[in-house]
């Protein structure tokens, strides 16, 4: 699918590090002493705000745009080099490939060199922009540009985004940096690459670990495990949270009553959004979808939903007006060196399984469309119920259109880019899924496995969109670590025992207008304050019902509260301190004149959150 992107987190990691750089242009400012030459590429010293990661070399290998026509010129392809501060290396290097597709991988250098952290002391950590990402000539299509317009803002080079030249590119760089056989982390779109670069350039794979895996073959246009995915992923969230669907209040129940509602008419709502302002949304199966199916990116969502829908319902449209008005406004402003929806347009038209011919004009594709969607329809109507197949369609999140405009590729036509041979070759392969994943789901992520000759699948429970980067429970990065150390091992079924133990997302229970228990209404404010930290494009917010919150610090994220108002009778003022690494929460706030404090971990599954009143 076209909007593979990375976890809620993402956004604003490579936000704060980057701020708009490129990896390239940083890299030259920096004093010529601090050089160093691996293989035939000499680099510079990373200024921090790159990747974040100390001991960082940063360089560019200038690539052609096209292989087999040097007249259209060339790019610089950017990337960044960790490598042991003592010692050889020893074990090979590990290469990380980012998701989106949109997204490079330099800004993301931290996340993995925390991901493989005592791995390094004795291995070097690679990290690419690619073509059309990051520094690596970023495509700069406007967030409101047609595709159509995107493309001929291209030119001649408008189908040379392909995951194949990835690939290449990915091989000439190892090549010159002279780094030998590697092993490979992917996530979300970077499994795809990772998937092309082992059936392509065998001789240069080590092993392959895939984090939310998206088949390169094997898959079609409907990604039909979605919509399973996501009835399931609710039911499971819902089941596993006491309280939470009874008396028929499940979540699948309360989204076909909703759906059913703003079908026959849809409902007006203004509600915070995630950009700190207030938005006039409507509540319709388009935006609905969104919401839902947009719950992979993390815990929010999947949080909030149900108590949402059961206000809705009740007559209090306000808590899922505020979901969509944040699902609506996540990204607004990010810049394209951060995140190059271009890109992933110029990927997904070229790459990607569609419901029609590439290589036939417009009108014809048109026509083609239309009668799959017709003959999808009459197959199976319920494919993403309870949502219908035209109001998924109809949604941002269902691109099986996006590609109806762009341009017939001659020079490098459309196809997926499978195994050459048709097989993919005897590497060792981690592949890792969330269980509450709906956009790369378990059920790709056991196809993909199927396709290798020694590959081992991993679910890790209660988890959303790529598990091992940013991993707070420690359990998908460690069995990283260890098959990057014994691939073996690992395939043959040791560690990851820990998958089944994830602490499961406790569902909200309610959004009541005002509140009576001011220690248990305190303690939701505090929750739900993290939550808006979560879903919002940069660090302040409004409150549901007044108020703000604004945030410093990342990791030991510092949350201050003015007024915030979850209930019409209950603003709160303090802060809530929230350490990201080890899920520790520590409240401080002033309700009702009174002081309250509160201390719990958001990760133990047996943590009670609750706050109670200074004497």
């Amino acid at each position: 699918m076209a909007n593979r992107v990375r976890s809620w987190i993402l956004a604003l990691v490579v936000f704060a590090l980057l701020s708009g750089n490129s990896a390239s242009g940083l890299a030259q400012a920096r004093p010529a002493s601090a050089e160093r030459k691996v293989g035939s590429i000499t680099l510079t010293r990373c200024d921090e705000v790159v990747v974040a990661v100390a001991k960082a070399w940063c360089g560019s290998l200038p690539r052609p745009w096209d292989p087999k026509d040097a007249a259209l010129g060339y790019f610089d392809l950017v990337f960044a080099l960790v490598l042991p501060v003592a010692g050889g290396l020893t074990q090979p290097a590990v290469v990380g490939i980012e998701g989106g597709p949109g997204y490079g991988a330099v800004g993301s250098g931290q996340s993995y060199a925390q991901m493989l952290g005592p791995l390094l002391a004795n291995r070097a950590l690679l990290v690419v922009d690619q073509r059309g990402t990051g520094g690596s000539s970023p495509v700069d299509c406007g967030p409101d540009e047609s595709v159509a317009a995107c493309a001929r803002s291209l030119g001649e080079r408008f189908d040379l985004y392909g995951t194949e030249l990835v690939a290449q590119d990915l091989s000439a760089l190892i090549t010159a940096l002279d780094l030998g056989k590697v092993d490979v982390y992917g996530d979300s779109y970077g499994t795809f690459v990772a998937q092309v670069f082992a059936s392509h350039h065998p001789e240069l794979v080590h092993s392959l670990v895939l984090d939310g895996a998206y088949p390169v073959t094997g898959e079609t246009a409907w990604y039909p495990t979605q919509g399973p995915a996501m009835r399931n992923a609710y039911t499971v969230v819902c089941e596993r949270t006491k309280g939470c669907g009874a008396d028929n209040t499940g979540t699948m129940e309360l989204l076909t009553r909703m759906l059913e509602k703003v079908r026959r008419r849809q409902i007006s709502v203004v509600a915070p959004g995630a950009d700190n302002k207030m938005h006039r949304v409507r509540l319709n199966p388009q935006n609905l979808n969104d919401v839902v199916f947009g719950g992979t990116y993390g815990p929010t969502i999947y949080r909030e939903l149900n108590a949402a829908l059961g206000a809705a319902l009740g007559g209090d449209p306000l808590p899922l007006g505020r979901l969509v008005a944040e699902s609506q406004v996540k990204i607004v402003g990010e810049p394209v060196s951060v995140y190059s929806p271009g890109l992933n347009i110029a990927v997904s038209c070229h790459d990607y399984p569609q419901l029609f011919e590439m290589a036939e004009p417009k009108a014809v594709r048109k026509t083609q469309y239309g009668a799959a969607v017709a003959a999808q329809i009459r197959a199976d109507p319920d494919l993403y119920g309870p949502f219908r197949i035209r109001e998924y369609l109809a949604s941002d999140f269902g691109t099986q259109s996006l590609c109806l405009t762009w341009p017939v590729a001659t020079r490098d036509p459309w196809k997926i880019p499978g195994p050459p041979s048709g097989t993919y070759p005897d590497v060792p392969t981690l592949v890792l899924s969330g269980e509450l994943d709906t956009i790369t789901t378990a059920a790709e992520g056991e196809l993909v496995a199927r396709q290798f000759v020694r590959a081992r699948h991993v679910i890790v429970a209660n988890s959303t969109h790529v598990t091992a980067m940013d991993d707070v429970n420690k359990c998908a990065s460690a069995l990283v670590r260890e098959f990057f150390s014994d691939q073996d091992a690992v395939l043959a079924g040791s560690g990851g025992r820990c998958a089944a133990t994830i602490p499961p997302i406790v569902a909200v229970l309610g959004y009541p207008i005002r509140i009576k228990n001011l220690s248990a209404g305190i303690t939701q404010t505090a929750l739900d304050a993290i939550d808006r930290y979560l879903q919002a494009a940069r660090y302040r917010g409004l409150g549901l019902r007044g108020g703000s919150w604004s945030a410093r610090g990342w990791n030991r994220i510092v949350i201050e509260l003015d007024e915030y108002r979850l209930y019409d009778n209950l603003p709160v003022s303090g802060s809530v301190r929230w350490n990201y690494d080890t899920g520790a929460v520590r409240v401080r706030a002033r309700a009702d004149d009174r002081n309250w404090v509160g201390r719990w971990n958001m990760y133990q599954a047996d943590a009670i959150a609750q706050v109670r009143e200074l004497p």
